[in-house]
């Protein structure tokens, strides 16, 4: 596990237990476009107190790609979380979940959404401009809760995929290309097999 991974997947652990004030943390995160947001102050404490690598810190009131990537990953889970019994009742378990493009490539099975999907997706492989890539991720976050609520989403892998995607073009191209294969390859190789 990398650094944000590890830090995201404490957070998240922390997030999820039942005691102390999740709640707030969890709609301050849903309402926070950024960490910059008045609105994510409230997360703060939590956040910082487990980011303590001192090369994550920003030297100035800039965001860091680390603490943007993190923020985001944890942005999607507290969105995902909203209202969800089915993932607030279970454990959470980073081990067993799977990549967000691979939770996507299971919805696309269904032809109903496989357009819109497929539309959706596309714009964020395109694209090299974070704040694009942030927004959408939040949006693909709930369109897979509202069609599959017990999915087991993968936010500490989420969160280092965001950190490399801010490292340069060529890195964002890469993590472009990940997340391509997980969403297109499990169905083509399904369709493959049936052939």
């Amino acid at each position: 596990m990398t650094k944000i991974e590890r830090n995201t997947n404490k957070i998240i652990k922390k997030l999820h237990e039942r005691e102390g004030n999740d709640k707030a943390i969890l709609s301050a995160l849903r309402r926070s476009n950024s960490i910059l947001s008045r609105q994510a102050t409230i997360v703060w404490p939590l956040l910082f107190e487990y980011i303590k690598e001192k090369d994550t810190f920003g030297e100035n009131s800039k965001q860091t790609t680390s603490e943007r990537a993190i923020f985001t990953a944890l942005r999607c889970y507290a969105v995902f979380e909203q209202g969800n019994d089915v993932e607030r009742d279970r454990e959470y378990d980073n081990e067993n979940a799977i990549s967000l493009f691979r939770s996507l490539s299971f919805l696309r099975k269904d032809e109903q959404l496989r357009e819109a999907l497929d539309r959706r997706v596309r714009a964020v492989l395109s694209t090299t401009n974070i704040e694009v890539v942030t927004r959408s991720l939040v949006s693909l976050t709930k369109i897979i809760k509202a069609n599959n609520p017990a999915a087991s989403i993968n936010y500490p892998e989420l969160a280092n995929d965001i950190y490399n995607f801010q490292l340069g073009f060529e890195p964002a191209r890469k993590i472009a290309i990940k997340w391509g294969r997980e969403y297109f390859w499990i169905n083509d190789n399904k369709e493959s097999d049936e052939d």
